[in-house]
């Protein structure tokens, strides 16, 4: 064997150690969670909802900084946390991804996030403290997925949950077809959007938007009404009832998932001082007490 393919041999060898050592190190201090969606979003055989997750690191917070903690940023810092996963993070639910940044926040830096809200009516600041271990998750249930709908004409359809593959390809299609007619992307993105969470007659994303743009205008709302009622169906409670305790105003605060919410408590004593003076030494202050 050449001295060459020696060397690339060793280097094969080395990368396969330090790829198992990191796996065991990721599954020794990962933890299991079920996700809000239960799973039954994705509908792959044989996965229940549970995954493994693992704290976040430093350079997954600084690339999450870099990114402005961006919706994109945000999905790239949960991939980094997952753990042998068979979705990848672009192809969650929104829902799901909020959960997972609440558990890798909670394993990395704790459960406690210390917070300040302001009272909308006399300003008054209160300090309060989340318990992220603690906030309410509501679970999907469903008797079928995706879930049959008859519409007022007395066709029947099926709506799914949107996952962030469905998110990928509406925008590729609202692209395609904006080029097609030289037109702003935006002007579609509500219709494939809508569209690519339609189950119809097995037809692709572009033959659905042609059936919805040629339904009557009562099967349209029909099923824009049966979307709403699927809002907030499932996932994680982002809000907190508050009451001033000056002026006992009720309202309502909201977590806000940006780079803050990972930051690190930097409260760290040293014991270190100094002293003024110059170059010629220290500088003996004038004594004031006399």
């Amino acid at each position: 064997m050449s001295d060459i393919k020696c060397i690339d041999f060793k280097r094969i060898v080395l990368a396969i150690i330090i790829s198992t050592y990191e796996q065991e190190i990721s599954m020794a201090f990962s933890e299991s969670m079920l996700l809000p969606s239960m799973g039954i979003v994705y509908q792959l055989p044989d996965f229940d909802g549970t995954v493994k997750v693992k704290p976040f690191t430093t350079k997954a917070y600084k690339d999450l900084l870099t990114g402005n903690a961006s919706e994109q940023a945000l999905t790239q810092f949960v991939e980094t946390c997952l753990v042998d996963c068979p979705i990848k993070a672009k192809n969650m639910n929104q829902q799901d991804i909020l959960a997972i940044l609440f558990k890798i926040r909670a394993m990395t830096l704790g459960n406690n996030l210390k917070t300040q809200v302001t009272c909308p009516r006399c300003n008054t600041v209160t300090t309060i403290d989340w318990d992220l271990n603690a906030v309410d998750v509501n679970y999907l249930q469903v008797e079928k997925y995706p879930i049959p709908i008859v519409l007022p004409s007395g066709k029947e359809i099926k709506l799914r949950f949107p996952t962030g593959a469905d998110t990928i390809k509406a925008k590729a299609a609202a692209e395609k077809r904006a080029s097609m007619f030289k037109k702003d992307p935006s002007e579609f993105t509500n219709l494939y959007t809508i569209v690519s969470l339609l189950d119809v007659d097995n037809m692709d994303i572009i033959e659905k938007a042609d059936w919805y743009e040629n339904i009557s205008p009562k099967d349209a709302v029909y099923i824009n009404e049966a979307f709403k009622q699927m809002d907030d169906v499932f996932g994680v409670k982002m809000t907190q009832d508050m009451q001033c305790s000056s002026c006992d105003r009720y309202y309502t605060t909201h977590i806000d998932i940006w780079a803050d919410f990972f930051r690190p408590d930097s409260s760290v004593s040293l014991g270190i001082t100094s002293k003024a003076g110059n170059l010629s030494g220290i500088t003996k202050l004038p004594d004031i007490s006399e």
